[in-house]
């Protein structure tokens, strides 16, 4: 059975949290969006997509971070992370330290959308462009920094 009971002791608990600050995708302006949204002929999808843009790249300008947080279970590490992420986050945050079971939840906080690794914005396609993805590619670098802090 891949389940084990263990018993643990209080200071084998813990939570803790990293605030970060995502760097906005670079395909989306506020000027440009707020036209859209105000556009009234527009198609409602993107009035809709727009404020929604919109709405993110006003939390950034005013200094809104996002949580990335772990919960400590003895030699098992939960990391709780924001956006829809790829599978390579979790692939990474398990290779920092081997010793441990890293366990990823995502879908924390919602509004960057995808959040793809650097490279894939590089690669193109739906998750990493304008439609769906409201970081830039510099997002891999901030939160697996914040993910090395939380797993060491």
């Amino acid at each position: 059975s891949l389940m084990q009971r263990a018993k643990l002791e209080p200071k084998q608990i813990g939570w803790a949290v990293k605030q970060v600050a995502l760097p906005p995708s670079t395909f989306i302006t506020a000027d440009a969006l707020a036209k859209n949204v105000a556009n009234t002929k527009a198609p409602r999808t993107v009035r809709i997509r727009s404020a929604v843009h919109l709405a993110w790249i006003q939390r950034c300008e005013n200094g809104h971070r996002v949580d990335i947080s772990c919960l400590k279970l003895g030699d098992v590490r939960v990391l709780h992370m924001p956006g829809e992420l790829f599978v390579e986050y979790q692939l990474n945050a398990q290779k920092i330290n081997p010793k441990l079971f890293v366990a990823m939840a995502a879908y924390g906080d919602y509004a960057p959308g995808y959040i793809g690794t650097e490279i894939a914005y590089k690669q193109g396609g739906y998750e990493t462009g304008p439609l769906a993805s409201r970081v830039a590619p510099q997002v891999e670098s901030v939160l697996m920094d914040a993910v090395r802090q939380l797993l060491e």
